[in-house]
């Protein structure tokens, strides 16, 4: 690998980029950016406003996000986040 990866697609991926000392403080940074991601509610579209004319625009519903970026990412929880940042000298 030359570099550091455009794009650090899951877990394994940042073990395996912490254990490489000349990447690991990148690494550390963007899980300090996943933990801190503020992305436990999203945003669905319920209804529209205009029955009739739907590119008017859709009431919205504020719901628990199904899926926010530390879980894509394949960790359990974003604690599990915290911990992976804390064990490799990170501060959360």
């Amino acid at each position: 690998m030359k570099g550091y990866p455009k794009y650090v697609a899951t877990q394994q991926d940042f073990l395996n980029l912490l254990d490489m000392p000349e990447f690991k403080d990148q690494a550390l940074a963007e899980l300090v950016a996943i933990y801190e991601k503020d992305d436990a509610k999203a945003t669905i579209a319920t209804t529209p406003i205009d029955p009739d004319d739907p590119q008017s625009g859709w009431n919205t519903e504020e719901i628990d996000n199904p899926m926010p970026l530390w879980k894509i990412k394949g960790f359990e929880s974003r604690e599990a986040v915290a911990e992976l940042i804390i064990d490799n000298g990170g501060e959360v």
